[in-house]
């Protein structure tokens, strides 16, 4: 009970449960605290002391392993674990705090997507709760888009492979522990603000970056021919840092960040984001087709296409050195398109953001000649009722029209004794359905018809 006595009331409960080793007095002055590597500054959290507080009680109330208030003890220089003042700021190893684990959710889902979550694999689906460890991938036709619990989104579009690596609530402060990997492709996030708390970490690393965001959208990429990372900010600001070299670059909206394999970090402005051509156009076609206004410096482009002004429920992701794009099974409804440049770097621009109207409304058509007349046929896809317009005259425009037919509800027409001769000729639809009209024509067609041997 004498050593008890001298070393005080702090440490009993430790002693109690069998978790301290105490040594005779002339020993313990001259017992060595471990030696622990140095935290990186984003690995520690700072605690203010309150009153009451020393290091027993804090291993006891918030450290995984009560021996750990050693290292805590020597980070922060303390000589007296039991007389600490109020008021003292320590700072905390993450990885020696009690961490309650938090879950994040699937919102939306496209597509092939694979999840391996407690050595297995677990169905991907809407409402699909996601818990720290799991590995999320999509496939060449996947996209999901994932909510952590603050409602910070992360999207993942095709061929793009992520990792939940720390989603955590700090049992002694109570601030947020977000850690996401970027294996392979790219992420979108738009992060909900942090708030006050100093302490809440939100971060998204590749293994050659890191970054780190208090409240932002940016989008992080990692490609694994070049092993070189890409951060491109939009709104708010980022820390990205090298994971080899530490260094480290702070990007605020409109510049992007290339961390090489070497270490190093080089800053750029982002490209401007380029123009659509016509975007208030009916996309009525069954192939929807959008084209951009080419951009200097710009050796590629992204055009995405979504439900949802979010782009979280995503429909089509493409990229390409050419600005014109031809996207299949696009479906009719009220739909957003997002258009980017991508720089020689690698780093992607500014998007711009247009509404677009999809409305199937497809036409084909033939010509086939008989003995003694032609045969045009016509039909196509779309919903509603459909009408259909022919018209026929000579292939360089002059004159009336020989054949103007309009409100056609046959699938075809017959001229007898047209006459030899060059035409040109088109079929047109016109489709209502909920109120709404729109038309679709097929482009001229020319037709020679021979004079009889």
């Amino acid at each position: 009970m004498e050593i008890v006595r001298k070393i005080g009331r702090g440490l009993w409960p430790l002693l109690a449960a069998g978790t301290v080793c105490l040594t005779a007095p002339t020993q313990a002055k001259t017992a060595r605290i471990p030696t622990v590597p140095l935290a990186a500054p984003q690995d520690l959290i700072e605690y203010s002391m309150r009153q009451g507080d020393n290091l027993f009680t804090l291993a006891q109330r918030a450290l995984q392993r009560p021996d750990s208030y050693r290292a805590v003890q020597r980070i922060n220089r303390i000589s007296n674990p039991r007389r600490i003042p109020t008021g003292t700021v320590l700072k905390i190893p993450l990885n020696l705090l009690r961490a309650d684990p938090l879950s994040a959710r699937i919102i939306a889902l496209r597509g092939t997507v694979t999840l391996r979550q407690n050595d297995g694999l677990a169905p991907a689906r809407i409402g699909a709760t996601l818990l720290p460890g799991v590995a999320i991938e999509t496939g060449t036709d996947g996209f999901v888009t994932i909510e952590l619990p603050n409602g910070s989104r992360t999207s993942m579009p095709t061929r793009t492979r992520l990792r939940i690596v720390r989603l955590h609530r700090i049992a002694l402060t109570g601030s947020i522990d977000y850690d996401l990997a970027v294996d392979g492709g790219k992420v979108e996030t738009t992060a909900s603000p942090l708030g006050t708390d100093a302490n809440n970490r939100f971060r998204i690393r590749t293994p050659r970056a890191l970054s780190a965001v208090r409240g932002t959208v940016f989008r992080v990429a990692f490609a694994d021919e070049a092993a070189t990372s890409l951060t491109e900010v939009l709104e708010g600001a980022v820390a990205a840092s090298s994971a080899t070299s530490g260094e480290q670059a702070s990007l605020t909206p409109g510049l992007g960040a290339v961390i090489a394999a070497s270490g190093n970090v080089r800053t750029e402005t982002l490209l401007a984001a380029p123009n659509l051509r016509d975007p208030g156009r009916v996309q009525v076609d069954p192939q929807v087709r959008l084209n951009l206004a080419t951009l200097t410096g710009a050796s590629a482009y992204r055009l995405q296409i979504a439900e949802d002004a979010g782009f979280t429920r995503i429909l089509a992701d493409r990229s390409g050195d050419a600005a014109e794009f031809v996207i299949d099974d696009i479906p009719n409804g009220s739909l957003f398109v997002r258009v980017s440049a991508v720089a020689a770097s690698g780093l992607e621009g500014v998007p711009q953001t247009y509404a677009m109207r999809r409305i199937l409304a497809g036409v084909t058509a033939s010509a086939q000649a008989d003995a003694d007349s032609m045969r045009f046929a016509w039909g196509g896809s779309g919903e509603g009722r459909r009408t259909y317009s022919f018209q026929l005259g000579a292939a360089d425009g002059k004159g009336a029209w020989l054949v103007d037919e309009a409100g056609l509800e046959t699938s075809g027409i017959r001229l007898r004794r047209l006459g030899p001769g060059v035409y040109r000729w088109r079929v047109g639809v016109r489709q209502e359905s909920g109120g709404e009209v729109v038309e679709n024509w097929l482009p001229f067609e020319k037709l020679t018809v021979a004079a009889p041997e």
